[in-house]
């Protein structure tokens, strides 16, 4: 998967992607390994989200493309409320999200999902953004479960689309997790080059199904 973005006037400074990412809440509880070595906790009952295009495959879910405003997301965006984007059968897409601003409790806002059976091979999920002037830091995806164990770091691991300095998304592979709730975690670099606020964004959750 990748896109492309028109380039802003130059003399926007590169995304500084050596630097660690900021601490979020779990972060004491975070595991030596990435991989899924454990089967995940067994989705609480969680609603689809409708909108966009979808149709029912031959086991009566929904599957296909959905699209969801990220402003009407139940939840408030914290580890402990996380906003919910539903039970992904196909892709789902919460756009406009509000860009990420510099210091706590800014720089990270939470989101759930969760995957009732095992993903396809291109299983993806993470951020699509626009750098521009006005929001020149990237937005790094993590995944992590309900209990805190980190199983993607937002540096450790993940990929970019788009060509440097003009990222136009990052994103992490889910093809290895288990059936069941993950969170995804979307942050911004607390470091002084990215200490500037985000561009608006959409978060990508694909079962690629």
């Amino acid at each position: 998967m990748s896109s492309s973005a028109s380039a802003p006037d130059t003399g926007t400074p590169a995304p500084d992607v050596s630097e660690s990412s900021p601490a979020s809440e779990p972060a004491d509880q975070e595991p030596t390994e990435e991989t899924v070595t454990e089967d995940s906790p067994t989705p609480d009952e969680a609603e689809t989200f409708g909108g966009g295009d979808s149709t029912s495959g031959d086991d009566g879910l929904t599957t296909g493309s959905q699209s969801l405003n990220c402003g009407s997301l139940p939840g408030s965006g914290t580890f402990t409320d996380p906003l919910r984007l539903g039970v992904i059968h196909g892709s789902v897409t919460a756009q406009g999200c509000l860009p990420l601003t510099p210091g706590k409790p800014f720089n990270v806002r939470y989101f759930s999902f969760t995957l009732p059976t095992a993903p396809g091979a291109n299983a993806h999920a993470g951020a699509s953004f626009t750098i521009n002037q006005d929001g020149i830091g990237p937005v790094y995806p993590a995944v992590i479960m309900p209990g805190g164990w980190i199983l993607k770091h937002s540096l450790g691991s993940g990929y970019w689309t788009g060509t440097e300095p003009f990222f136009t998304g990052r994103y992490q592979e889910i093809s290895d997790l288990n059936p069941g709730t993950y969170i995804l975690s979307t942050e911004k670099l607390d470091t002084a080059i990215n200490s500037l606020t985000t561009p608006h964004y959409d978060v990508v959750v694909d079962a690629g199904s």
